[in-house]
C-alpha cells in the first residue's frame, strides 16, 4: 500500500525522499510556511488543514530550490513544494528536541537537569525562565 494514503488527499507532487535526494548543499530562506514565516533546516511544523491528526509535528530536514524535505515521525520523509505547504496549512512551530510542541506554562528540563517554565512561544522562538 502507498504511504501517500496516510496523508489524506496529498497532491500528486508529494514524493518519497530517498537518502541524499536533496544533496548536501543547504539554501536557507527559499521557502515559507503557509503563514509567511521562513522555513529552515531543523525547524518544526504542524499541519493546520487537510491532514489527519496522525501526522503530528514534522521536522524540516532540508530546504533547497523551492522544495523542503520533511521528516514525519511514524510516516517517514517526504518532499513538499509551496503548493503542498499551503494545501496542508503547514505552520512553523516551536518544539523540544523530541518533537513535542512547546506551550506557554509548560515545564521543561535541560540535558543537564535544570528545570524551567516556558514563558512565551512564537513561531520562531521560545522564552524559557529557569530558577536561580
Amino acid at each position: 500500500p502507498s504511504r501517500h494514503r496516510l496523508l489524506s488527499g496529498a497532491s500528486l507532487s508529494v514524493q518519497r525522499a530517498s537518502t541524499g535526494a536533496m544533496g548536501n548543499q543547504c539554501v536557507i530562506g527559499t521557502l515559507r510556511d503557509s503563514y509567511g514565516i521562513w522555513l529552515d533546516n531543523t525547524c518544526w511544523v504542524e499541519c493546520t488543514t487537510n491532514a489527519l491528526g496522525i501526522m503530528g509535528l514534522g521536522k524540516v530536514k532540508d530546504v533547497q530550490d523551492g522544495l523542503a524535505t520533511f521528516y514525519w515521525p511514524g510516516l517517514g520523509q517526504y518532499v513538499y513544494g509551496s503548493n503542498d505547504i499551503y494545501y496542508y496549512g503547514m505552520r512553523r512551530t516551536m518544539a523540544d528536541v523530541t518533537g513535542v510542541k512547546l506551550t506557554k506554562d509548560q515545564f521543561v528540563r535541560t540535558k543537564d537537569g535544570r528545570q524551567g517554565i516556558v514563558q512565551e512561544v512564537t513561531d520562531i522562538n521560545a522564552r524559557i525562565v529557569f530558577g536561580g
